[in-house]
This record gives structure tokens, C-alpha cells and sequence, in this order.
């Protein structure tokens, strides 16, 4: 019997600093690695590209998620791409996810990143 992996959503601000993504991101993404869990992610700046930057050469489990013929940022990863807005990519991101590993800076509760916890828990 298999078991299926499970799959995290990374998301965050854009405008991230390495010192905020060291402290919300880091020590969860390495649990999930530890777990041999796998990762899908956007390409774009901030989170995004500091959590493909972080995840290369410690797991190939990720796949990277973007708009139109390519992405804007990728480190090396497989890529899923052709979606026409962020909204169309963040839903099918979380469409195709178990978890999100995210998080929103106080008062940014109106951000894209807020909006995609919001779309799990009425997944759920």
C-alpha cells in the first residue's frame, strides 16, 4: 500500500525580508522536509523566490507555478505554467495542496497571502 505525500502551498509577501522568512518559513519547511513531504510554489519575488532559493539542494520536491509561457523566477525546478491571473494560479495551487506553510505580516490581512489561507479553510 501506497501512501500518498503530502503537498505544501508555500506563500508570503513579496516584499519579504530574509530575516522574516528565516523566522516563519524555515524551521516549518524543514520539518516537511524532514517529513519527505513535497512543495508547490508561485514565482514571484519575495517569498516565493527566497523559498525556491532555500529548498534548492536540500529536496527536488518542489514545482514551481506561474503565469503565461514562463516563469519570472525559478532556481532550477520543474515548472506548471499557462495560467492567465494570479487568482487562476493561487487557486489551482491550493487545488493541488494539503498545506500551506505561509504568513501574514500584521496589517497586510487584505493580501494575496491571507487570501490563499482564506481559499484552504473553505476547501475544507
Amino acid at each position: 500500500m501506497t501512501s500518498k505525500k503530502v503537498v505544501n502551498f508555500i506563500s508570503g509577501h513579496i516584499d519579504l525580508t530574509q530575516e522574516e522568512f528565516d523566522r516563519y518559513y524555515c524551521a516549518l519547511l524543514d520539518r516537511a522536509i524532514d517529513r519527505d513531504e513535497c512543495f508547490v510554489v508561485g514565482d514571484a519575488k519575495g517569498t516565493d523566490t527566497l523559498a525556491q532559493q532555500y529548498l534548492f539542494g536540500r529536496t527536488e520536491a518542489v514545482i514551481v507555478y506561474h503565469m503565461f509561457a514562463s516563469p519570472r523566477n525559478n532556481v532550477g525546478f520543474p515548472t506548471r505554467g499557462g495560467f492567465q491571473s494570479d487568482v487562476e494560479r493561487d487557486t489551482q495551487l491550493t487545488l493541488d495542496s494539503e498545506r500551506d506553510i505561509a504568513w501574514v505580516r500584521r496589517g497586510r490581512e487584505r493580501s494575496g497571502t491571507q487570501a490563499n489561507l482564506d481559499r484552504r479553510s473553505k476547501k475544507e
